[in-house]
């Protein structure tokens, strides 16, 4: 038992080192299959056993590196906020659009979450795409009080398009390095902030004058 495990261990690796190999060499699209199974000197049946299909094989090369990054994510989201609110959370996403700008297969699979086909490696990318929203609405509900969890969400998933704008530009090339993608990254999230601040702070007052009306009216003549 433990030897066949160890031989299906290595197996694995050897599709991993030959995926990456020829990701690096070819890209993504312009590899296939078989070349990986070549590669790897294993059957083509093989490859799909251990990982089912190609963009499986590209989640399961990336999910080291992006587990890493979550976590790290996680525990700024977790700590005690000490910077506005557009700061850290530019601090968050950052690390984020610095992988996929230097891995742009993976930044392709992280702009078409919608498309991708069930699998166990792009299911936990999903989720953990999913957990970020999550992290970013933790931040957001903590610096303001007055969003309730729906809208916290609701700005989250704004910022997770802001993110994938700015990542749209780095792989067009529209932005020239990654110095200035994270620049971009921060006008939006200050333009972003600012309008929620406004509007949580606009409700926040609305919500305390109407209390005060309705406390005043309460009060015998």
């Amino acid at each position: 038992m433990k030897l066949s495990q160890e031989r299906s261990r290595q197996t694995r690796e050897q599709i991993l080192a030959a995926a990456r190999a020829l990701f690096a060499v070819q890209g993504f699209e312009q590899t296939s299959i078989d070349q990986v199974a070549a590669g790897a000197k294993v059957a083509k049946a093989s490859v799909f056993a251990h990982f089912g299909d190609k963009t499986n094989l590209l989640a399961a090369l990336g999910l080291v590196e992006i587990e890493a990054i979550f976590e790290r994510s996680r525990r700024l989201a977790s700590a005690p906020m000490t910077e506005p609110l557009d700061t850290t959370i530019h601090r968050l996403l950052s690390p984020w659009l610095d992988y996929f700008g230097a891995d742009p297969a993976f930044a392709r699979l992280y702009l078409s979450q919608s498309g991708l086909g069930a699998g166990p490696f792009t299911e936990r990318f999903l989720s953990i795409c999913h957990e970020l929203e999550g992290l970013t609405a933790t931040l957001i509900r903590a610096a303001l009080p007055a969003c309730d969890d729906a809208r916290a969400t609701m700005l989250s998933r704004g910022i997770q398009a802001l993110l994938h704008e700015v990542m749209v530009y780095r792989l067009s090339g529209w932005t020239p390095d990654a110095a200035a993608a994270r620049a971009m990254l921060e006008d939006f999230l200050t333009v972003w902030i600012a309008g929620a601040s406004a509007r949580a702070s606009a409700s926040a007052n609305a919500s305390a004058s109407a209390s005060a009306d309705a406390g005043g009216s309460a009060s015998p003549a």
